[in-house]
């Protein structure tokens, strides 16, 4: 209660230290800065392309539009740190296995080596007992493909 009371004279004592506080006119400041009466009209923001890069920039929509791909499925056969291992195993599968696609991803610091552009995982199983006979660490990883 003593508290309730304290802050109640609190407010009311505020008025009387008014008097206390040092007063110090200044004069008007203007500005010079004009009223408006309306509001100004939204920016409109022009582009201006060379033609070159116009051409590029429809080529790349072009293809963008064209080349579509689906959920899949893909063989990883190695991971590896050497960028040689990776290269000499690649140019093996593109050797001993035209039909298939070969893809070298590189996520850092390592390469990977994944095969086939399969739509369902039975046939990505099927390939997958011809490439373990050769890579004995090989799987099966969902992956984007390219629609056939």
């Amino acid at each position: 209660m003593k508290y309730l009371t304290w802050c109640v004279s609190l407010l009311f004592a505020q008025d009387q230290w008014k008097s206390f506080r040092p007063f110090y006119p200044s004069a008007i400041l203007y500005s010079s800065e004009i009223p408006r009466l309306a509001e100004p009209a939204p920016i409109r923001v022009e582009w201006k392309v060379a033609p070159s890069a116009q051409s590029l920039y429809d080529k790349v929509l072009q293809y963008n539009r064209t080349a579509v791909t689906v959920p899949g499925y893909r063989i990883q056969l190695i991971t590896t740190a050497v960028r040689a291992e990776a290269d000499s195993m690649r140019f093996f599968l593109l050797e001993n296995y035209p039909e298939q696609s070969v893809y070298m991803l590189y996520e850092a610091p390592l390469y990977k080596l994944r095969v086939g552009d399969f739509l369902d995982r039975k046939e990505a199983e099927v390939w997958l007992e011809r490439y373990r006979q050769v890579f004995s660490g090989a799987f099966i990883v969902p992956d984007k493909i390219l629609r056939p």
